[in-house]
């Protein structure tokens, strides 16, 4: 059995300023063993990349405020490291590929100068500057570019070669875990394949454990052995790949996510949106955070917030976890079959 390398529990994160508290993370829970890809799924706002830069310590200092929990890494208790400790985590031990290619990497260095960077921080070997130059070169092999372009700059590359180099940067110091904000927005389908593709040979390579957010259901049931649906600043749904895609009782917004993806057997059913929007974080209300959008909604869902159900490996966070939610899931198939 695989031994666990971070585990995230009753986190909460609050964004705050003189108008207003942003309630981005509350009390959520989760863990990753070594090797293993977790999926952390969720709609724009949810709270994933929050969570994340939670993780990297890379939260904005002026108004972002880590308000309960903790976060253990290899039993190391992240939120209590120094500044100087922390910096020896960052990177080397625990990296992210961050969501947006085109903005991650700086605009007035070549690629190679911003690849090498990370390995000169943590250059706890004294590898020499030749040292550092071929590992630089390895890198960009591994990740699908010839070496001799790592004199060129950012704007000489496309979205899928930017990319790349933001994963050659994140695992040049072969961390032990790799977080992975949506490594694949903004770019087109088959460059999204060769991506996720790239992730999973390095993970098998090097037996790094990944951290993928998503709100792609297809990415999830590819690359993930364990799944996490975050609404709200909360995870609703948790368990294992078998648990949230072939398992007979889920939470609503689980279901709700299901009915929006595409079908391929299906010629002719319609997609079923999940109506309306998340509540506004400021705001949040008393009872459970889906309740206004929940075609189940009782009025102890308005009222009361939900506590975890658990069966196993499988958690759901929902007030009809016991009862009803199999006749939920009966009734979104023969609602999607009508489509």
């Amino acid at each position: 059995m695989n031994n666990e390398l971070l585990q995230v529990k009753n986190l909460s994160v609050q964004y705050k300023t003189d108008l207003e508290t942003v309630y981005a993370v509350n009390d959520v829970s989760f863990s990753i063993c070594e090797g293993e890809t977790l999926g952390l799924v969720g709609e724009t706002g949810a709270g994933k990349t929050t969570t994340a830069l939670g993780i990297m310590g890379l939260l904005p200092k002026r108004t972002a405020h880590i308000t309960g929990g903790s976060i253990s890494y290899k039993g190391r208790e992240l939120t209590e490291l120094s500044k100087k400790e922390l910096l020896g985590v960052r990177g080397k031990q625990i990296s992210m590929i961050f969501q947006d290619p085109m903005t991650a990497l700086n605009p007035v260095l070549t690629v190679g100068d911003q690849i090498g960077e990370t390995l000169r921080l943590h250059n706890t070997e004294n590898l020499s500057g030749e040292a550092i130059e071929k590992k630089v070169d390895e890198m960009l092999e591994m990740v699908g570019i010839p070496p001799e372009r790592k004199k060129e700059y950012p704007y000489q590359f496309s979205g899928g070669m930017r990319q790349r180099v933001v994963i050659a940067i994140a695992l040049i110091c072969d961390p032990s875990l790799l977080i992975a904000d949506e490594p694949t927005t903004a770019l087109d389908v088959t460059i999204q394949a060769q991506i996720l593709s790239m992730i999973c040979d390095l993970q098998r390579k090097y037996g790094t454990a990944v951290i993928m957010i998503t709100h792609d259901m297809g990415v999830v049931a590819e690359t993930c052995d364990k799944v996490a649906i975050m609404y709200a600043g909360q995870i609703v749904e948790y368990g294992e790949l078998k648990d949230i895609f072939t398992g007979d009782d889920h939470h609503p917004y689980t279901i709700g996510l299901f009915g929006s993806i595409p079908s391929l057997t299906k010629k002719y059913r319609r997609l079923t949106p999940i109506e309306g929007l998340m509540p506004d974080p400021t705001t949040l209300p008393a009872g459970c955070c889906f309740a206004e959008r929940c075609s189940h909604c009782q009025e102890i869902c308005r009222r009361e917030k939900p506590q975890p159900v658990v069966s196993g490996s499988h958690m759901i966070r929902c007030h009809a976890a016991d009862a009803h939610l199999a006749a939920a899931s009966d009734f979104f198939e023969k609602d999607l079959s009508r489509g």
